[in-house]
């Protein structure tokens, strides 16, 4: 145990923060260190942190947006006894360097570590800034995003733009060569939860496009939809198969040439690290639109179509697979696109930088 890099990763409530956070807690370990993760009992960092091979010690926090007005004053109420649990933990922990990932059980352990003299960086994986890191930013050291205009989003001096860090497998897969296919394969993806609007309409995009015999589908979605989906594509004659989850997406990756998804930070990150071209979805309820925002710097370089949900026929959807599959050229440049926009040394870069801070 090195005893000089102790380092607390607190956040946690998606995906979306809590498997960068596993790909820096790895990093952090090949430097010596050691990582301690506090979350939120029955949350997805439950499961996925014991997974990765890390302790995790549960606080109680109420969350401060969302629910209405009562359940938000519940949490303003209920927030200084947290910051005193937390300050609590972090005592015993004793951490060189407390880092938080997002998600609102972020926001007490920061504010305790700051409190208790404890050195302090943010992640923020998103285009846009997220309530726990916008109310944090005031009192870190260091904060590491994944988007460069993020950059403004801090005081002066205290961002660094270092990418969203990708877990090992993906860097991994990353370096192989991709199998060659008489077929283009298409990757379709509705997140860890599904989506109903990527069940309906994606099979019914791929179907009008009349690309039968020169595609193959692997199709993620909701498991209540997912009969009626392979049927779809059994009807038109495309081979597909169809999953509610992933376990392996990294090799699922290394055998796509083209995925359609939404464009969550995490997906965006992992799909330029892989160098992958992309149609995406993004969730339109955002009222920060952070899901699009997410998908922009890919589609200004070309490397993906971003299509509004709200706004988006099925035909919209056909031609930018058609223009992606069909036009010579296009998706192989679309691909050198994407890869030239990854991070693969993000998770690295932010290992490297708390080790400073616990100097």
């Amino acid at each position: 145990m090195n005893r000089d890099f102790k380092v607390v990763v607190a956040g946690g409530g998606t995906g979306g923060h809590i498997i960068p956070a596993i790909a820096v807690a790895d990093e952090v370990v090949k430097l010596g260190g050691t990582v301690r993760f506090v979350g939120t009992a029955g949350r997805i960092e439950e499961r996925l942190v014991p997974k990765a091979g890390y302790g995790i010690d549960f606080i109680k926090v109420k969350p401060l947006a969302g629910g209405g007005v009562g359940k938000q004053m519940i949490g303003l109420l209920s927030a200084p006894v947290s910051v005193m649990t937390s300050m609590s933990l972090l005592k015993k922990l004793a951490p060189n360097v407390v880092i938080g990932v997002g998600g609102y059980v972020a926001g007490p352990v920061v504010l305790a570590a700051r409190l208790m003299g404890i050195p302090t960086a943010l992640l923020e994986q998103n285009a846009t800034v997220g309530l726990a890191n916008r109310i944090l930013k005031p009192v870190i050291k260091k904060a590491f995003v994944s988007y460069e205009q993020t950059i403004a989003d801090f005081p002066k001096d205290k961002a660094e733009f270092t990418g969203n860090p990708v877990k090992q497998a993906i860097l991994d897969a990353s370096r192989k060569t991709k199998k060659a296919s008489k077929r283009k394969r298409i990757l379709v993806m509705g997140g860890s939860q599904g989506a109903k609007a990527i069940d309906e309409r994606v099979p019914a995009a791929l179907v009008a496009a009349e690309l039968a015999k020169q595609i193959s589908v692997v199709h993620q979605g909701q498991a209540a939809n997912l009969q009626r989906v392979q049927q779809v594509y059994d009807d038109a004659g495309i081979k597909a198969v169809t999953t509610e989850f992933i376990d392996d997406t990294a090799d699922a990756f290394l055998n796509t040439d083209l995925v359609i998804a939404r464009s969550g930070a995490t997906t965006v990150a992992e799909l330029t690290v892989m160098g992958l071209p992309a149609v995406f979805l993004p969730y339109p309820y955002h009222a920060d639109r952070q899901q699009e925002k997410n998908a922009a710097p890919m589609k200004d370089a070309g490397a993906a179509f971003v299509l509004d949900e709200k706004a988006t026929g099925i035909s919209d959807l056909t031609a930018a697979v058609v223009d992606m599959l069909q036009t010579p050229g296009r998706l192989e440049d679309a691909a050198l696109k994407s890869k030239s926009l990854g991070k693969p040394d993000a998770a690295a870069v932010i290992a490297a930088r708390l080790k400073e801070m616990a100097r």
